[in-house]
């Protein structure tokens, strides 16, 4: 008798030294901190251990369902022996622990072809933003992140627009810029960014992505009057004299026999959130293209664009044109100098 017994000790004793090791190996059940035993668990009468939880039984006959990983080394002990020496039973029912995983943005509205006419057509922002001051960068960025499923919150935007001494002329300040590419770069997982591999064929290239369901972000150059509506400047005139203003294109239509159709632009003026940009008039019009895939859209990025060389080609009045050169191709740029050419190149990204 007295062997049996010394023998039903060893055996209970050896399972609650395996029950106790399995706890402590669980992945993500490191003990807290505060290694005391939680009061809450004093009542417990029996318990069950599973992979990634205990089932408890209290004494005023309520159970309970406990993530392992939130127990500390006591309570994991202690529930360990009694796991052993008073088991739970098993019921009926069982619970399966499953990844949960967030879906990703479906960013594709329309995409058809009739006769020699297609159209495809992403989604708009959730919400249209009005830019204050000239930060058409922060607010096209704030858009094309919107259309890719990354909300923008409005701390995140007044913290960037915090930053610049002038609002009329943010990019005066040295870290303007980097807080545009951090605020883009700044969701988890990273969306894949995309940018064109020449600048030769960009229409083909733009069509391309958002074919793809990639809304494009882009800039409008210098005279942009001349990408707006006629309706709109009739209505409104026009005092944003020669800068230029960056936008997003999340659409267009193109017939492939004429070779005519048109962009559909997001913008950040509450008088005109969105128009069409005629192909014809889109001509030396958009610069510093990149795409953004949609979140959830596991694909790699691009590599960035850096410049190699710059070489004066002409001057115009006060306006020098450059070319150029990068190690995804080769640009023809119109500014003041050398340095602000190649600053046109880098900072597009």
């Amino acid at each position: 008798m007295q062997t049996t017994t010394q023998s039903h000790l060893l055996a209970k004793a050896l399972l609650v030294f395996v029950l106790t090791a399995i706890l402590s190996a669980i992945p993500g059940s490191s003990a807290p901190p505060d290694e005391a035993s939680d009061p809450a668990l004093q009542d417990v009468v029996m318990a069950r251990l599973e992979k990634d939880y205990v089932v408890v039984l209290f004494a005023n006959g309520t159970r309970s369902l406990i993530p392992l990983k939130t127990l500390s080394a006591t309570d994991r002990a202690r529930l360990a022996t009694l796991a052993a020496e008073h088991p739970l039973s098993r019921g009926k029912s069982h619970i399966t622990t499953v990844a949960t995983t967030e879906p990703g943005k479906k960013t594709l509205q329309v995409s058809k072809t009739e006769g020699a006419i297609e159209t495809v057509q992403l989604c708009p922002p959730n919400l249209f933003r009005n830019q204050t001051a000239s930060y058409c960068a922060l607010y096209a960025r704030v858009h094309w992140l919107d259309i890719a499923g990354y909300y923008v919150k409005a701390p995140d935007i007044y913290a960037i627009e915090g930053i610049p001494a002038n609002p009329d002329d943010p990019w005066t300040n040295p870290k303007y810029g980097p807080a545009l590419d951090s605020l883009v770069a700044s969701y988890v997982p990273v969306s894949a960014i995309h940018y064109p591999p020449s600048q030769d064929n960009i229409f083909d290239w733009i069509r391309a992505q958002v074919r793809k369901g990639r809304p494009v972000f882009a800039a409008l150059t210098h005279e942009i009057w001349q990408a707006l509506p006629p309706a709109f400047i009739a209505a409104h005139g026009w005092d944003g004299g020669k800068e230029g203003h960056a936008i997003v294109i999340n659409g267009f239509v193109w017939n492939n026999e004429t070779h005519k159709g048109s962009f559909h632009l997001i913008n950040s003026w509450q008088a005109l959130f969105q128009f069409d940009l005629p192909v014809e008039n889109a001509e030396g019009m958009l610069a510093y293209p990149r795409s953004l895939s949609p979140k959830g859209t596991l694909e790699p990025a691009d590599t960035a664009e850096q410049v190699t060389k710059v070489t004066l080609l002409e001057t115009k009045g006060r306006i020098n044109i450059y070319k150029v050169e990068t190690n995804l191709g080769t640009h023809k740029v119109a500014a003041p100098d050398e340095a602000a050419a190649r600053a046109a190149i880098e900072s597009a990204h």
